[in-house]
């Protein structure tokens, strides 16, 4: 099994520059699965509930994530921040 790493974030943010970042990275994905939603209605007008939910968690996320950039903020505190991706032929 062939398995890649690679690291897409990485480094200590203000709690602005980690904002901009992750939510960069999030508002992709939703907009991804909002246009895969959106192409899977339109060719069989069904409803894609995996892009559905997956856009649930990553709202969920948001919300959770703003809690922390606004606790770092308070506080005074840079975020460290790891992001890998792992991926796999399978």
């Amino acid at each position: 099994m062939d398995t890649y790493q690679f690291k897409l974030i990485e480094g200590n943010f203000s709690s602005q520059d980690a904002k901009t970042v992750l939510m960069s990275v999030i508002n992709s994905k939703i907009n991804f699965h909002n246009l895969n939603a959106f192409s899977e209605f339109v060719k069989n007008n069904e409803d894609c509930e995996i892009s559905k939910r997956r856009i649930s968690v990553l709202s969920s996320s948001i919300k959770d994530i703003n809690k922390l950039l606004e606790e770092s903020e308070r506080n005074g505190k840079r975020l460290k921040i790891n992001g890998d991706i792992t991926i796999e032929f399978i």
